[in-house]
């Protein structure tokens, strides 16, 4: 018989392969030559008479030990590897462990026979064709890895949401090496980016900056004044000579000269606040994120906490919207007018 499974009860040391072993003739229990010597009788002396068997209290323990194992740990239902209960992914093909999917995998071979999984299972169009790497929601880094202070590569994912990819490879690269990279979705919707990404307190703060240069150059330009402004300079030069003769203040005073440029500066600061914008954004939500997620690590006593992250963090999609709708009617209204 095989003894290497098993531990000698006297020591609470493995047997190994060509140690000299004495087995209880009452109960079947193994010890080491040596420890039953010392011993002097079976270790389970007492309970012999008690119809006591070591093969029956293996058997439980061995139950026991499976029971703790498969609790702390979770079966990919896509690739069936075996991962740790904390995971957020699949270590091997990046599937997301959410609570449902943890029940699932409970039974995780009811798709051994089908190796193509159906539309939505983890990867981008459905399923990956022969040869085709998986999307790995993690972009190749390891779930426990810290990504930021005290933050796992797999709380940032979750509270993230939406582009996990492409933010955890911005963040790795911020905390490893300082560097970001220009985010274009800021640049191009400026403060409603930030709003989309719950980042309320800046997103208003652009968002009124954004409208106010928008909405003032417009006001500017349809007042009366500033229009008999542009029909003069127009009707008494050309169109090459104007902002000379301007810049030399032959004609205008300063004040007057600052009132015609007024909707140019208006539209340069706006210019200047989406690439701003652009510059800090991955910075910043890098920073949003971390101080949440640890937020969130400190108020809760739960030890899975997945469901706190993903309902603090992700996006917010309606307001976004809502609010470029309403910047786009601010924009169109002056056309109107």
């Amino acid at each position: 018989m095989e003894f290497t499974n098993y531990k000698c009860p006297v020591c609470n040391e493995h047997f190994k392969q060509g140690d000299d072993i004495v087995v209880c003739p009452d109960c079947g229990a193994p010890h080491h030559r040596k420890c039953y010597e010392e011993l002097g009788h079976c270790y389970y002396k007492e309970e012999h008479s008690k119809d006591f068997s070591f093969e029956e209290l293996n058997k439980d323990e061995d139950e026991n030990d499976n029971t703790d194992k498969e609790k702390s740990t979770v079966v990919c239902p896509r690739c069936h590897h075996v991962n740790d209960s904390t995971s957020f992914y699949c270590g091997k093909c990046g599937f997301p462990l959410s609570e449902d999917t943890k029940q699932e995998s409970q039974n995780p071979y009811q798709n051994q026979g089908n190796p193509q999984q159906p539309f939505g299972q983890g990867t981008p169009f459905g399923y990956a064709g022969a040869g085709m790497p998986a999307f790995d929601p993690l972009a190749g880094l390891d779930s426990e890895q810290e990504i930021a202070d005290n933050v796992t590569v797999g709380e940032m994912s979750k509270f993230v949401g939406k582009s996990t990819q492409y933010f955890l490879l911005i963040f790795n690269k911020i905390k490893n090496f300082g560097t970001s990279r220009f985010n274009f979705a800021a640049f191009l919707f400026s403060g409603v980016y930030f709003l989309y990404r719950k980042m309320i307190a800046l997103g208003i703060i652009f968002s009124l900056l954004s409208v106010s240069f928008t909405v003032g150059e417009f006001f500017i330009m349809l007042m009366p004044e500033y229009q008999n402004y542009m029909n003069t300079i127009i009707n008494s030069a050309s169109s090459s000579q104007m902002f000379y003769t301007m810049s030399l203040g032959s004609q205008y005073s300063m004040s007057e000269i600052l009132f015609i440029y007024s909707p140019y500066i208006l539209s340069a600061l706006n210019g200047i606040l989406m690439i701003v914008c652009g510059f800090i954004a991955n910075r910043t939500y890098y920073k949003h994120c971390t101080k949440k997620i640890n937020a969130i690590k400190k108020e809760s006593v739960d030890v899975n906490i997945n469901k706190k992250l993903e309902a603090s963090g992700g996006v917010n999609l309606p307001l976004a919207l809502c609010v470029e709708i309403a910047f786009l009617v601010l924009n169109y209204i002056p056309l109107f007018l």
